[in-house]
């Protein structure tokens, strides 16, 4: 009987103890990952901020992609969530500012290309006239591509504070993109967007 009660006592002890061991090596590891998504938080709004700040490059694109892959806490998937909620929208405007870069440099190629075009109105027959249609059209097109990535690139802006603000009591405000940058970037996306609109109804003035 007292053998029985020492084996039963020693089994409950060595459950304790794994028990115990297991909560330690949880709570670690929740806190390793907590550590790991804070700072690709961090890092991606330093991404960001760069692609707002300077002619963007599609490799910041590829960097924050990167950190949303590394952004996981299964022990705290509430983080996870909010992080990577804030990571989508970061990637995506960054995508969108690489997007409008080409774009206006296309749409100004295609203003460059009619303007030449017209500048040879005086020798118009059946080939100037065609030209002058596919190049009205390109210029359409260009405009139209670049307006649109410009609004997308505003209203992600926009809803990004939603997102930072699920995530702000987690990580800390000092880790997301401050409320002036986002609101800078708001207006250069929408100062460009008008001056695209007005650039292309003078366009559309000129007639072939």
């Amino acid at each position: 009987m007292k053998r029985a009660l020492a084996w039963a006592v020693g089994l409950l002890a060595a459950v304790a103890l794994a028990l115990a061991g297991y909560l330690t090596y949880a709570a670690a590891q929740k806190r390793a990952q907590q550590r790991q998504v804070a700072e690709t938080v961090r890092d991606t709004t330093e991404k960001l901020r760069q692609a707002l700040a300077q002619k963007s490059a599609p490799e910041l694109v590829d960097a924050i992609d990167a950190n949303l892959k590394a952004a996981r806490a299964p022990r705290d998937p509430s983080l996870a969530d909010a992080a990577e909620r804030y990571i989508i929208g970061a990637r995506e405007i960054a995508r969108r500012r690489v997007d409008a870069e080409r774009f206006a440099r296309q749409a100004a190629a295609s203003r460059q290309a009619l303007a030449g075009h017209m500048a040879r109105a005086a020798h118009r027959n059946d080939g100037w006239m065609r030209d002058a249609i596919a190049l009205k059209k390109r210029v359409e097109t260009d405009y139209f591509d670049l307006g649109v990535t410009l609004k997308a690139m505003d209203d992600l802006l926009f809803k990004l504070t939603d997102s930072k603000n699920r995530l702000e009591p987690r990580v800390g405000g000092d880790s997301l993109l401050e409320a002036a940058v986002v609101a800078s970037a708001r207006k250069q996306a929408q100062d460009e967007a008008q001056r695209a609109t007005a650039e292309l109804n003078q366009l559309r003035r000129i007639g072939p």
